[in-house]
């Protein structure tokens, strides 16, 4: 039976779920929390204060289509081959002010044929404070996030992530565990 309702305690557990993953580097278990067809995406700004659209016409940060492609940026950030990357900094994710609504208007993502998905948009801000180890320096990224979630198998699973840069002069490497 399909979830109905989604607690904004829920939803905060489960955003804060996806950032302790991010900060104690256990790759495997935040991809898990993406559905197969997840689309981790981060717009770059048009101007001032309008971001880009859509990231097949207009440019991204980041543009994931897949989990299949998240599954890429953690291999080559992790490995051994990605300098920029070497050691990996220290993150701590700090989420705030979550906001849940039903998703009325998403496509269906999870669901049988004739069935309905449950499907909720969280919104939520983070500041995310990144440790340099080869610098001896500390940064910070300023986001909002969109988190679609979708009841894929009776759990929850993250549809989309849509991560909107504040500071988008980007002081550090940008990759999926810095925002």
């Amino acid at each position: 039976m399909p979830m109905t309702e989604l607690s904004t305690d829920a939803a905060a557990a489960f955003v804060y779920a996806e950032a302790l993953c991010l900060d104690e580097q256990r790759w495997q278990d935040w991809l898990a929390l993406y559905a197969d067809d997840a689309v981790y995406w981060i717009p770059s700004w048009k101007d001032d204060h309008a971001t880009t659209e859509d990231p097949a016409t207009e440019v991204s940060f980041m543009y994931a289509a897949g989990r299949g492609r998240l599954e890429e940026r953690v291999k080559r950030a992790s490995g051994t081959k990605s300098i920029a990357s070497m050691p990996l900094p220290r993150t701590l994710h700090c989420i705030s002010n979550v906001i849940v609504t039903p998703a009325v208007d998403a496509p269906e993502a999870g669901a049988a044929a004739g069935e309905s998905a449950s499907r909720w948009r969280v919104q939520s801000n983070c500041v995310t404070q990144i440790y340099d180890l080869r610098r001896d320096g500390l940064k910070a990224m300023a986001c909002r996030y969109e988190h679609l979630l979708a009841e894929v198998d009776g759990a929850l699973r993250i549809a989309r992530k849509k991560i909107v840069l504040i500071n988008d002069n980007v002081p550090t490497v940008l990759d999926f565990y810095c925002v």
